[in-house]
């Protein structure tokens, strides 16, 4: 018996490819899922089953032979197919599909509404209109009220009455500045503060002569001068309220040039030349001073270490020791300090407040704690004492 020889272009064609395969799978699966009743009835409703599971289906329904891998994928395909085709088939819409089509069909509101839109825009045309007509006949349409009020036949009397009233006022609060306490407020257990020094040596007194105002001041000696005593009147701006007099005690050896601006405005009574800017709590209110001529203080010299201790003293009179050389603008910018310091300052202190410690109390009412003031505190009247 002869065997004819099979060559390899024969055998590679009836060998079945991979498409054919996956076709037989998927002809096997469609007859088992689609056909089969008992197949279907075995299945899960919303599960894919496992391989396991499949095996078993396949050998029940007598094809075990067909089982394979691609069965298996292809029946996991159809089954998934037929999942999501009944999850879609049990999905109700929960929005209006007949809502957007009635605005857009609702012809008689948008032609209501766009008349509404006109009439706005028409408006808004005549009042610019007019508003341009304004400006150009520049204010001269008659907007203001013709009918005055009557006035009150005792308008002097009642004038000068609130004139005696407000300097019965003033002398009062002068007075109440001047009142020293009875009551014996004296710690044995702590050291007096030492007193300073009241009169400078003969010496100092001759270095600093040119930084002196002139004598044509009055009967003050050299030794009056050259620790000047200033008094600021303060009173509230809006309500004129006066709250006293301020005394401010300066020391020329310390920064002589700035002295010499504070005496200046006390001497010509220049209020409009100073001004408070900001007071904060429990610390000091700041004032500025517009100096006298052009930029006197650019090259103006100070003292760093000063007698006068801030520690124990009330009422300091300072500035930055940044500013010993030149003030920023050209404007003097000072402090007054409401109690004693415990850090140690980087500042010139070159006065002090000698009187007037309530009124200096007063002011710290007005305090906040950004420095913005709640009533605006002015110098009404200084002088040279």
């Amino acid at each position: 018996m002869t065997h004819r020889g099979v060559s390899f272009s024969e055998f590679f064609v009836k060998t079945p490819s991979s498409r054919c395969t996956e076709l037989k799978a998927q002809k096997v699966a469609n007859e088992l899922v689609m056909k089969n009743k008992e197949v279907r009835d075995k299945l899960l409703n919303n599960r894919l089953p496992t391989y396991s599971e499949l095996r078993k289906i396949m050998r029940s329904a007598g094809r075990q032979a067909d089982l394979n891998p691609v069965t298996y994928k292809s029946m996991m395909e159809i089954r998934q197919s037929q999942i999501d085709h009944r999850r879609l088939k049990s999905i109700k819409s929960s929005g209006d599909s007949f809502g957007y089509q009635a605005r857009i069909l609702n012809r008689s509101q948008l032609t209501k509404e766009f008349g509404q839109k006109q009439d706005i825009f028409r408006k808004n045309l005549e009042l610019l209109g007019r508003i341009n007509k304004t400006n150009r006949l520049k204010g001269c349409i008659d907007s203001f009220n013709r009918h005055y009020p009557a006035l009150q036949p005792n308008r002097s009397k009642i004038r000068e009455l609130a004139d005696r009233l407000s300097q019965e006022n003033r002398q009062l609060g002068c007075r109440l500045s001047q009142v020293k306490s009875k009551v014996d407020s004296h710690n044995p257990w702590v050291a007096p503060v030492k007193p300073l020094e009241q009169k400078a040596s003969e010496q100092t007194v001759q270095t600093f002569l040119p930084y002196m105002p002139s004598p044509r001041l009055g009967k003050r000696t050299a030794h009056i001068l050259l620790r000047p005593i200033i008094y600021f009147d303060l009173a509230v701006r809006e309500n004129n309220q006066f709250l006293g007099r301020l005394l401010l005690q300066l020391y020329t050896e310390l920064s002589p040039e700035v002295v010499l601006q504070f005496v200046r405005m006390a001497t010509h009574n220049d209020v409009r030349c100073h001004r408070f800017v900001r007071i904060f709590s429990d610390l000091w209110m700041e004032g500025e001073l517009v100096p006298h001529g052009n930029d006197p203080l650019r090259n103006h010299h100070s003292v760093k270490y000063s007698f006068l201790e801030p520690s124990k003293l009330t009422g300091v009179i300072s500035y930055p020791w940044d500013y010993r050389r030149h003030f920023p603008q050209g404007l003097l910018s000072y402090t007054i300090s409401f109690k004693p310091s415990v850090v140690p300052w980087q500042r010139v202190i070159f006065g002090k407040i000698c009187g007037g410690h309530r009124v200096l109390q007063n002011c710290h009412e007005f305090s906040t704690k950004n420095g913005k003031m709640k009533k605006t505190v002015i110098v009404t009247r200084c002088g040279l004492l």
